[in-house]
């Protein structure tokens, strides 16, 4: 496999990784709005647009592996 094409692959995974870091993020701030003072009306629409973040967050990371994956070849296991 040439270096650029690694390189690139790299770059994929790398995203991939602050994809997942923002997912992260996001859980640790829901956590703090379940525990904060907040009412439930504001709450419920706080947790669900986040959820919403995050779900595109997780369709990013999927597509970036789909990347990776078509420039190595490489493909994940099945099992």
């Amino acid at each position: 496999m040439e270096n650029d094409i690694l390189e690139i692959a790299n770059e994929m995974q790398g995203n991939a990784k602050a994809e997942a870091q923002a997912v992260i993020d996001y859980n640790n701030t829901i956590k703090k709005i379940m525990e904060g003072s907040l009412n439930e009306k504001t709450r419920n629409i706080l947790i669900n647009g986040i959820n919403e973040i995050i779900a595109d967050e997780l369709n990013h990371n999927m597509k970036l592996q789909g990347y990776f994956t078509l420039l190595t070849s490489i493909e994940p296991k099945k099992d």
